[in-house]
């Protein structure tokens, strides 16, 4: 059984439940699209709330645990009810904790989750850490099992040092890396990280955060999905595999690029999907590096976690993947 590290965060995702929100068009930016607002001092009925587990490294391990692989999570907590709460939900979903870390004086990681129904998006309010106080140098040195990839997300302060460990240890370990960068990388950190990008074999994101990256890369790109595979896979990346919400996703290795739209699907909230197709991706990505394959059944995981409320819950085992990407998997075009 092929082993996975899965690097990033942690939390209790508090799902707030709106049947209509007011939705404002934002034409000024090519990243801030779309606006939610409520007015100001009213008072607002939530048709429903709901706790989940969520987090970047809990939601791809457990994608991938499904999938037959064994995943190890590497984030934090702190000591409080939170915390225990995050890592007795960790062990109830079986994925490996020998690696969670409870230390630190920040609160644990913990994301209000504002969901409109009718929209089908949400916005997402985090507070605490699950990364920050994670001691990445400990862990790595406690490791001392065979790693076949490394998935790595969210990582914020300190991520260039951080990545410069995790690069460091998968070459001693001879294994693949996946990186899924966070808006704080992107935001404060993408030039320095651009030089680890070589050693990583694929990067995961979405059309907003490969636009970001290009941005303040100073590289130039049109607006369109060909333009930004290839501006991303360029940086160094052996595949680029970027969503793009209700149109599907893209992916591109250079020689060959495709594209698949969403599986129809009874869609009941949106949070997790990108660690979703992530995880699908992966699924069989690990096995035999056959992009259309990933694209196809990152498509159909990403679907079926959108039919349940929380990152997790429609997460598929690899033989409904499998079943399910045979008809998918007919309906990819290639793109020039």
């Amino acid at each position: 059984m092929k082993k996975i590290i899965c690097i990033g965060s942690a939390t209790k995702d508090i799902f707030i439940l709106l049947n209509q929100a007011q939705i404002k068009e934002n034409k000024s930016s090519l990243t801030e699209k779309r606006l939610l607002s409520f007015e100001f001092g009213a008072k607002i009925y939530a048709e429903n709330l709901a706790e989940e587990l969520g987090g970047s490294a809990v939601n791809v391990a457990t994608g991938l645990n499904l999938a037959d692989y064994r995943s190890f999570v590497f984030a934090r907590t702190d000591k409080s009810e939170v915390g225990k709460w995050i890592q007795k939900r960790i062990g109830r979903s079986k994925l490996k904790k020998n690696y969670m870390q409870a230390r630190g004086s920040d609160s644990s990681a913990i994301s209000a989750i504002i969901s409109d129904k009718k929209h089908l998006d949400h916005t997402i309010i985090r507070t605490g850490d699950s990364v920050e106080w994670f001691d990445l140098e400990k862990a790595l040195n406690k490791f001392k099992e065979k790693v076949d990839w490394i998935y790595v997300g969210s990582l914020k302060k300190n991520s260039v040092k951080k990545l410069k460990q995790i690069t460091a240890f998968s070459k001693l370990k001879k294994a693949k890396l996946a990186f899924t960068p966070s808006s704080y990388q992107i935001k404060n950190d993408i030039k320095e990280l651009s030089n680890f990008f070589k050693d990583f074999e694929i990067i995961f994101l979405n059309r907003d955060e490969a636009i970001e990256i290009l941005k303040n890369l100073n590289i130039d790109f049109k607006d369109e999905p060909l333009s930004l595979l290839h501006g991303i896979k360029n940086l160094g990346f052996k595949v680029a595999a970027m969503t793009d919400g209700a149109k599907g996703a893209y992916v591109s290795d250079g020689s060959n690029s495709y594209h698949l739209g969403i599986t129809e699907t009874e869609k009941q909230e949106t949070v997790g999907a990108g660690d979703a197709f992530a995880s699908g991706f992966l699924s069989t990505y690990i096995e035999d590096n056959d992009i259309k394959k990933g694209l196809s059944w990152g498509i159909i995981n990403s679907g079926s976690v959108l039919t349940e409320i929380g990152s997790t819950k429609g997460l598929l085992k690899k033989k409904e993947l499998k079943n399910q990407s045979k008809e998918t998997i007919k309906k990819i075009k290639k793109i020039k």
